[in-house]
């Protein structure tokens, strides 16, 4: 996301598929779809059962946290909202490697994208439980330019992206919400 932001800025792109996180000045951004926030869990964890958790439900559990720049401050707001501080055991850089580190039970992670399959790339499975804490949800959406020449290249890249991204789907993704 810290990239796009820069490559936008420089004119090194004109448009992108982006969630709304810290967008700077000078940059539109146009909400596509709403990704509510979830709890992935191993099978095996005690709280795998429950309807809904709460950052009171997560605080004494391990955590494995997504770390990127904008959404590793996201995801620990969840917790700081409620004057909790989570465990957090491991800090990773991508969704790739949280799920197999969840599926593996090194703790819980707070995610806004559900693959289509509950589980992890080396087969192990996982569980997804609704986040009812408070944390907004993000949105996905287009980022280009304020005052931006619309071309047709970016007029088609907007249209397909409008196509096939709404708050009912997204492809590859599982929605709640």
């Amino acid at each position: 996301h810290q990239r796009l932001m820069e490559w936008l800025g420089n004119a090194e792109v004109d448009i992108c598929l982006t969630y709304d996180l810290e967008m700077p000045a000078g940059v539109a951004f146009e909400p596509l779809a709403e990704l509510h926030p979830q709890v992935m869990l191993p099978p095996g964890h005690p709280l795998a059962g429950a309807a809904a958790l709460t950052p009171e439900d997560l605080a004494p559990y391990p955590m494995v946290l997504i770390d990127l720049p904008h959404s590793g401050d996201y995801f620990l707001s969840a917790f700081v909202q409620a004057g909790l501080k989570p465990r957090v055991e491991v800090r990773v850089p991508d969704m790739t490697l949280a799920r197999s580190m969840v599926a593996n039970g090194y703790g819980f992670c707070l995610v806004n994208m559900r693959p289509l399959a509950d589980v992890a790339p080396d087969g192990k499975p996982l569980v997804y439980k609704p986040y009812s804490g408070g944390l907004r949800p993000l949105r996905m959406g287009l980022a280009r330019s304020r005052g931006l020449h619309r071309s047709r290249v970016v007029e088609a890249f907007e249209a397909h992206c409008r196509a096939a991204i709404s708050p009912a789907a997204i492809p590859g993704l599982r929605m709640q919400g």
